[in-house]
């Protein structure tokens, strides 16, 4: 249980889970990883072995050319020529996808046919590019000679998304660690292929190293939007201002997926000052809200402090959501498409995000708290019956919460902090503060603060109708309620007075966002929507596969 998904690629080959042995550190347990999956698959971990993999896998011109080919003759006279390209086309695994895609469209009965069977084929090997982005990890952990132009040249055929981000990423640490990588990505500032632009503006930005700047300044003028978008974006968390107009500009020229991370980062670079108004989901919507943005900054730009982007992490603008029902952990992209999912998980009701990839898990059902990597693996487990709230701690300590009490956990598994509650209520939500405080919500319709001893600090009547999961606290101290039968999500000072309200049909969980909206799932409606500060929806992601219960945002 809790393996995901791509695991289905080892099980269909009949080698089993893998048996992962801890490393010393969150990138040495995924090179570990990494080796096996590889040597699962057949594929010796030398660097110019796998650069030879990628080189394979990149689609120029001549690729291209074969992968139709072989499209074509699965409609030939011969059964055996039918055959042969059905077995050609699997072998090139998710580079032929978009190719069988529109196949499976064709008007040939036997061509769209052979098509369907091939993507089933290719789909059981699981997620597109889970072994490529293995090799690519590993091509930048090795760093053999050619790395960044190899990658270079295979990013335009990257299968997925997902693959396309372990590209880049690995060109960043590629150019941040190899002066020869850098040269080669500096040289790509030119290319012709945006994407290849717009990945070497990214790599040598992140890099911070001060002699790349210049270089990249003149791509802000690039004819490609998505080079504007990627090249703006990194100059401006390195304090380039001249990067803010091109990125406000951007919000009527990129897709939705792409504009709403431009949006977030103007207003986490604005903080309280920014504009009253939402990106929405139409051009119209799109036009005025830069129009508001160019406006902010006519007015407040000189002033605009830009330590704020270098001081917070980056925002992919990935949503993690709970499917409750489902024990499913599922990551989805700015385009709702799902990244990964962890499935076999046992009623998480809680789920924290932690560096490095790894999960913090109230297991309620299982009646356990474990600690996972993306891939599933259990790295750290503690029995607790019925668990409600999973919290790492900064001091690396986890508290929890059941029904009956409070608990924090030292990092040797010995309890430092015990709460016993009451007879005749049960604590239903809970957060530990930064400060040592609690706060917790009861059964008994009122949310308590307690001090670091368990003593009661403050109480306020709320009623809380749902069970489970950390209260979110606010840059100001606040805590967001969700009100199941009031339909409302309420903000209140630890006092107990209300700050602000949100009107949300039966909200189970609130999480704050750093551009100041409210992320909520509901209930009733099986969803997760993004409400602005006015309480206006600007993103939802629904499902027909069960309750959406718990969702964050990074």
């Amino acid at each position: 249980m809790g393996r995901i998904v791509s695991f289905a690629l080892l099980l269909t080959a009949g080698l089993g889970p893998l048996a992962i042995t801890r490393a010393g550190s969150v990138e040495e347990e995924q090179a570990a990883w990494d080796v096996q999956l590889l040597a699962a698959q057949g594929i010796r971990v030398d660097g110019p072995r796998l650069l030879q993999l990628i080189q394979e896998r990149t689609l120029d011109g001549p690729a291209r050319e074969r992968i139709r080919r072989l499209i074509g003759q699965l409609g030939d006279d011969s059964f055996a020529v039918r055959e042969r390209a059905s077995a050609a086309l699997v072998a090139y695994g998710s580079t032929a996808l978009p190719f069988l895609q529109e196949a499976a469209e064709a008007s040939d009965p036997e061509v769209a046919r052979r098509a369907r069977a091939c993507l089933e084929r290719i789909a059981q090997g699981g997620p597109p590019g889970t072994v490529m982005a293995a090799v690519v990890r590993q091509v930048a952990r090795l760093r053999p000679a050619g790395s960044a132009e190899a990658l270079l040249a295979y990013l335009p055929s990257a299968e997925s998304e997902t693959l396309a981000d372990e590209v880049r990423a690995a060109l960043a640490r590629l150019a941040a660690a190899d002066q020869a990588s850098a040269a080669s990505l500096r040289r790509a500032l030119a290319d012709a292929h945006p994407v290849r632009r717009a990945a070497a503006a990214e790599a040598l930005g992140q890099a911070a190293a001060a002699d790349h700047l210049p270089l990249l300044r003149p791509l802000l003028r690039d004819p490609d939007a998505q080079v504007r978008w990627r090249t703006a974006t990194v100059l401006a968390a390195a304090g380039q201002r001249e990067a803010v107009p091109v990125l406000i500009d951007l919000l009527t020229q990129l897709p939705r997926s792409q504009a709403v991370l431009v949006d977030d980062l103007l207003r986490r670079l604005a903080g309280e000052r920014a504009p009253a108004v939402s990106l929405g989901a139409t051009p119209d919507s799109h036009g005025r809200c830069r129009d508001a943005w160019a406006a902010w900054w006519r007015d407040h730009g000189a002033a605009a402090d830009f330590t704020r982007l270098a001081q917070l992490p980056t925002y992919r603008g990935y949503t993690l959501v709970v499917l409750l029902d489902q024990g499913i952990l599922r990551e989805l992209g700015p385009d709702n498409q799902a990244r990964w999912q962890m499935v076999g998980l046992e009623f998480p009701l809680d789920v924290q995000i932690l560096p490095g990839e790894r999960f913090l898990v109230a297991e309620h059902h299982a009646n356990r708290v474990t600690e996972r990597n993306r891939r599933g693996d259990i790295l750290w487990e503690r029995q607790v019956n019925e668990p409600l709230v999973a919290q790492r701690l900064p001091n690396g300590n986890t508290f929890i919460a059941t029904p009956l009490e409070l608990l924090e956990l030292d990092a040797k598994g010995k309890v430092v902090f015990q709460y016993n509650q009451p007879d005749g209520e049960r604590i239903m939500k809970a957060q530990k503060l930064a400060d040592g405080t609690v706060v917790l919500a009861t059964s008994g319709r009122k949310v308590y603060h307690l001090d670091a001893t368990g003593r009661e600090r403050a109480s306020f009547e709320v009623e809380v109708r749902t069970s489970g999961g950390r209260f979110d606290v606010t840059p100001e101290g606040t805590i967001l309620v969700p009100l199941l039968t009031a339909n409302k999500v309420r903000e209140y000072d630890l006092t107990g007075k209300m700050v602000a309200e949100l009107t949300v049909e039966q909200p189970v969980a609130a999480v704050r966002l750093p551009n100041g909206h409210t992320l909520v799932t509901s209930l009733s409606q099986r969803r997760a929507i993004e409400l602005d500060r006015q309480g206006r929806e600007v993103w939802q992601y629904e499902t027909s596969e069960g309750r959406v219960t718990r969702a964050w945002r990074r």
